[in-house]
């Protein structure tokens, strides 16, 4: 019984304790194996996230060192190189500052011929270009009318053409068609020519018409007329011909050598702008006239002969027709 008791005590005993034992084991065991568990869910989590982060780090490495795809049939390119900009030299342009009406004037050409040539008479036109020192520009082809013409049809750019034709020598035809390519050229003329009726229907019309004047009558002169019928009047007395560079006052007769045919009396036709500057009518300056401008005053008219006036009168006067026309050709010029 005693053994009992003790049997039973011992196995009182031993049975909690085992329990205790086995509860501990079972704690123990549940720890571990939550602990387990949460860790191997930590190392996943883990796993995961590393995983994550080496495919994105992988990714674009490999997209970087992916070859380009080989292109299939490309022509190739040209290549177009930039010419580089040509360097223009920079010159300095001197403007030329026009020449003065004086500077010109050493320069000019002048074609002059006169029938007077050695006929013993004062060489008037000769002496009006001696004392404007023109000598030296000027060709003078005396009475020699081929010379006139060849020069007339050269190259030669004249700036002034005189023409005295008043020793009866005709000049006329293929001469006037001659003046007139000059005007065309811009040379000025000055002519003395007192057979206008003569050559009226001739090609002396070119000229005429050109300047605006028409032929309106023969002058006659007997030996015995009174000289005072044949004064020539200045119909503008205030006209820069008749004041540079010398004063020109009315013509008085004198030492007349030519009777018969005098001269010839011009007119200007409606709507011209050539004037009459000289006339045997002081008041009218429409008709009677002997002395005429036209073209801008690049050609004068005179129809009256030079040596039935006075010579230093007509000296004078020539030096202003000659300082006259070469002033419209140098104006001329300077339109260009």
């Amino acid at each position: 019984m005693k053994q009992r008791l003790l049997i039973l005590l011992g196995v009182l005993v031993i049975v909690p304790i085992l329990l205790a034992c086995s509860l501990l084991n079972s704690f123990s065991n549940e720890s571990q194996d939550l602990e387990s568990t949460r860790i191997a869910l930590a190392i996943q989590q883990t796993s995961i996230a590393i995983e994550q982060t080496s495919k994105a780090q992988v990714e674009p490495t490999l997209a970087e060192t992916e070859p380009p795809a080989q292109p299939t049939d490309v022509e190739p390119t040209a290549v177009t190189l930039e010419q580089p900009t040509p360097i223009v030299a920079v010159t300095e342009t001197k403007i030329e500052t026009p020449k003065t009406f004086e500077e010109w004037l050493k320069d000019v050409r002048i074609l002059y011929y006169d029938d007077m040539f050695g006929s013993g008479q004062p060489m008037v036109i000769q002496d009006a270009i001696d004392g404007l020192r023109l000598a030296r520009n000027t060709t003078n082809v005396h009475d020699a009318m081929g010379n006139l013409l060849s020069n007339l049809n050269s190259a030669t750019d004249w700036d002034l053409i005189i023409i005295g034709a008043e020793s009866r020598d005709n000049i006329s035809g293929e001469y006037f068609d001659a003046l007139d390519i000059q005007l065309d050229r811009g040379a000025s003329i000055i002519l003395e020519i007192w057979y206008i009726d003569d050559v009226t229907y001739g090609r002396i019309q070119t000229l005429m018409q050109r300047c605006g004047i028409a032929f309106q009558e023969d002058w006659q002169r007997d030996i015995d007329d009174n000289l005072n019928l044949y004064v020539v009047y200045l119909l503008d007395p205030e006209h820069p011909l008749f004041a540079e560079p010398n004063t020109i006052s009315m013509l008085t007769p004198y030492g007349v050598i030519w009777y018969g045919d005098a001269g010839d009396f011009l007119k200007v036709k409606p709507d011209s702008e050539a004037r009459l500057l000289g006339g045997i009518l002081p008041k009218d300056a429409s008709k009677f006239g002997l002395l005429a401008e036209c073209l801008e005053g690049r050609m004068i008219w005179q129809t009256f002969s030079t040596h039935d006036y006075k010579t230093q009168a007509m000296t004078d006067l020539w030096q202003n027709y000659i300082m006259y026309t070469l002033n419209a050709r140098y104006n001329y010029l300077q339109e260009e």
